[in-house]
């Protein structure tokens, strides 16, 4: 979601077109993966949490965090949050009713997250993890994009997100560096279960992949429609213009850490 410095685009596509739709395949020996075909209707939260295989924590500060559980009245507000253009999350992508941040599994790793998401979302569960080791090394705890904000957004945001002595704050938080703003320009209703709930962050975020990847965005413009993967991916990124240089980039980014597995590795 957050245009950085331009890479050669080529070779996001050419990784891509190597891994094909098996990207992912090698950890797990069940589902996802693969993607699931466009329109495809996500799993229950049950049945995506009784594909989990448990896998030891690797992130032990994500305790908190991978066991906070939304309440009836956080997801409540979440769902009719409206953002600059009057639109609740569910009326700008129809996937949003399906987020709850409730896995039903007791005491998480964030491994076992991000496996619930994945197969909840049909997307291929290492790359997710690659995606989540790009965004944030896996630290539910990791801010991005300071900025400096008015004065009257400055104290809407969490205190640990606030830069003493400033009006400039990090918009975006979470293992999947999920971004906000006050004024509903960009993840309308994700404050604050976006870092109070891993597994928010993570079904938050997956709604938005498949968003783009079963091609539900009607302003993506030229180039743009379903069953596109890398730029889906790249899309959360940066989506405006669609597949655009600083997209791939980032895909590019993505793919070097699903080739380097690096939460495989001693000492991640």
């Amino acid at each position: 979601m957050r245009p950085r410095a331009v890479v050669v685009a080529l070779v996001a596509s050419v990784m891509f077109a190597a891994c094909g739709v098996s990207c992912g395949a090698g950890l797990n020996s069940g589902p996802p993966a693969t993607w699931t075909a466009p329109g495809s209707k996500p799993l229950t939260d049950a049945e995506a949490a009784a594909l989990v295989a448990h896998r030891a924590e690797v992130r032990p500060e994500n305790a908190a965090a991978n066991r906070y559980i939304p309440s009836d009245a956080e997801l409540q507000a979440f769902h009719s949050a409206r953002d600059k253009y009057g639109r609740t999350p569910d009326q700008f992508n129809p996937l949003a009713r399906y987020v709850t941040g409730r896995p039903g599994l007791a005491n998480p790793s964030t491994d076992d997250l991000v496996q619930w998401a994945a197969h909840k979302w049909g997307i291929p569960d290492d790359l997710v993890r690659a995606q989540m080791a790009t965004e944030s090394w896996w630290r539910q705890s990791q801010l991005g994009d300071r900025t400096t904000e008015p004065a009257a957004w400055y104290m809407q945001y969490p205190p640990q997100a606030r830069v003493p002595n400033t009006t400039d704050a990090y918009e975006s938080m979470g293992l999947m560096q999920v971004r906000w703003r006050p004024d509903g320009w960009v993840g309308n209703g994700t404050e604050p279960l976006r870092w109070k709930s891993t597994a928010f962050n993570l079904d938050f975020y997956a709604s938005i992949i498949r968003f783009y990847y079963d091609g539900l965005c009607a302003w993506c413009g030229s180039g743009y429609g379903a069953g596109q993967q890398s730029a889906s991916i790249g899309a959360w990124y940066n989506p405006v213009p669609w597949n655009n240089g600083d997209a791939q980039a980032y895909v590019t980014r993505v793919f070097t850490n699903l080739s380097r597995r690096p939460w495989d590795r001693a000492g991640f």
